[in-house]
């Protein structure tokens, strides 16, 4: 009888924790602020694009983003003088943020091994309560997800006939990223349950006042987009092209 109940508390910490992994792709683009620019005629439609990576991850960002452009209508020209719209983006990071599981599988698994051995006496409850916090433990770190983000600063000057008026100092801060509860049976013991669209939260840290005083021909527009990719075993190659596409797509929606 010990030996059955035993058993069936190792099942039940196992049956409980596999399949909490993300099994499935769950992506998401975020832009901590819009950016509206003014409707012009298709002879206008005229991009300059610069593309800088200070991430130090390989990404191929700039020629997505220019067939993004492209199927949109725009022109892309060399010259920054001649282009109604200069467009300037930066790569800050492209990084892998390893979710932590295991601790958390394996104090829930603890727990539960612990429920189940509660009627068995002396150390054989505890036998199936140290065996459960193992499994759970090795079940967590198996279900790990790989979560893969890239934050992108965008500039965009839009050319004007008529000469801007600026005071501007700025203070610019770099961008952050916290992360939020996962969705899934496992998280749960981690706190509530998160949302499925993502595991990370981009803050923007950005702040802008006004000081200097000049003229300018362009009206300039700042943003931010942070993208991810969560999944199970997913590898930097996967994640790779997957961001590029969600950023440029979201970059493009601009124009």
């Amino acid at each position: 009888m010990k030996k059955i109940i035993f058993l069936a508390g190792l099942g039940l910490a196992a049956s409980l924790f596999t399949g909490c992994a993300t099994t499935e792709l769950q992506t998401q683009a975020k832009m901590t602020r819009s950016i509206f620019l003014d409707p012009v005629a298709k002879s206008k439609r005229t991009v300059f694009v610069t593309v800088r990576n200070t991430s130090g991850q390989e990404v191929h960002l700039k020629h997505k983003l220019i067939s993004q452009l492209r199927s949109k209508g725009y022109t892309i020209i060399d010259d920054p003088d001649m282009a109604k719209y200069v467009l300037m983006v930066n790569i800050l990071f492209a990084n892998n943020a390893k979710e932590a599981n295991a601790a958390g599988a394996a104090s829930a698994a603890g727990t539960i091994g612990a429920v189940a051995g509660s009627t068995v006496s002396g150390k054989n409850g505890l036998v199936v309560g140290l065996a459960s916090a193992a499994i759970g433990g090795i079940l967590g770190k198996a279900t790990e997800d790989d979560i893969f983000r890239m934050v992108v600063d965008i500039d965009i000057r839009e050319k004007t006939n008529q000469k801007v008026a600026v005071s501007d100092e700025s203070s610019v801060g770099q961008a952050t990223i916290s992360n939020q509860r996962r969705a899934g049976f496992m998280n749960q013991f981690a706190g509530p349950i998160g949302s499925k669209d993502g595991a990370g939260k981009l803050n923007d840290n950005m702040s802008e006042a006004k000081s200097q005083k000049y003229a300018k021909n362009y009206i300039e527009k700042r943003t931010r987009v942070f993208a991810e990719a969560v999944k199970m075993n997913l590898t930097l190659s996967q994640a790779m092209p997957i961001l590029e596409d969600k950023i440029s797509k979201s970059i493009a929606g601009i124009f």
